[in-house]
């Protein structure tokens, strides 16, 4: 299970009520981060920046987690960040080489994130470490994998219809948009009659997936998240 080409993502807007600032909330930081984190964040040059690094970092593993582990609870401190989500470059001496890469871990999974900050939002992406790439972080970047992500702002248009399977996984605008996006970026890929929806299960409804005649397409993941003016997409598959 773990060769697949499991990803996550997620987006924070930080122009939404109660981002700037929040590393003053103390129950907040107590409840969500370590306490190696929260040195980290507070001590980093930008602490506000770290905190939503290491947030989105932490969302993003668990959208991977929420794949492998049937019923998996959001306990955000379980999913512990490591050093780097305050933007400073760090050394990675299995690549030796300067890395933006950081690894998020949570039982026996380890995924590795890496972010695009802009001014209005802080991007990550996320992908679950294989058990041949533990030695190997520049694996990741160099496998048989292509990973495609979008991002679109609610002033962008956005053309496409959704099939009706794919419009009953649809709960918000939002959730309609980040679908279009995912489907702009499988058109990358031939996947003729692909979709992009939520299959019920024993255990409730399944993360976002490609399905093709209800079945997920082998070597395919989809990642799909929003956050106040953003929508963002991932979606891996064969290079």
């Amino acid at each position: 299970m773990h060769t697949r080409p499991w990803v996550g993502n997620d987006i924070v807007d930080l122009a939404e009520p109660g981002v700037a600032g929040k590393e003053h909330d103390r129950r907040f930081m107590e409840r969500v981060f370590t306490p190696a984190e929260r040195d980290r964040i507070l001590s980093a040059p930008a602490p506000t920046v770290a905190l939503w690094h290491t947030w989105a970092a932490k969302e993003t593993a668990f959208k991977i987690a929420s794949k492998l582990r049937e019923g998996v609870v959001f306990a955000h401190r379980k999913f512990e960040v490591g050093p780097g989500a305050d933007g400073r470059s760090r050394y990675d001496a299995a690549a030796r080489r300067l890395s933006d890469w950081v690894s998020v871990r949570f039982e026996d999974l380890e995924v590795r994130v890496r972010w695009e900050t802009a001014r209005d939002y802080i991007h990550c992406v996320g992908q679950l470490v294989r058990r041949d790439d533990v030695q190997t972080p520049v694996a990741i970047s160099r496998g048989p994998r292509r990973v495609l992500a979008g991002i679109l702002h609610h002033d962008q248009l956005l053309g496409g219809v959704l099939t009706r399977a794919e419009q009953a996984s649809v709960h918000s605008g939002a959730s309609e948009r980040a679908r279009l996006l995912a489907r702009r970026l499988m058109d990358r890929w031939d996947l003729q009659g692909a979709e992009i929806v939520r299959l019920w299960r024993a255990w409730g409804w399944s993360p976002p997936l490609v399905s093709h005649g209800g079945q997920p397409v082998a070597g395919f993941d989809v990642s799909l998240s929003h956050d106040g003016r953003f929508v963002a997409a991932v979606l891996a598959g064969p290079a």
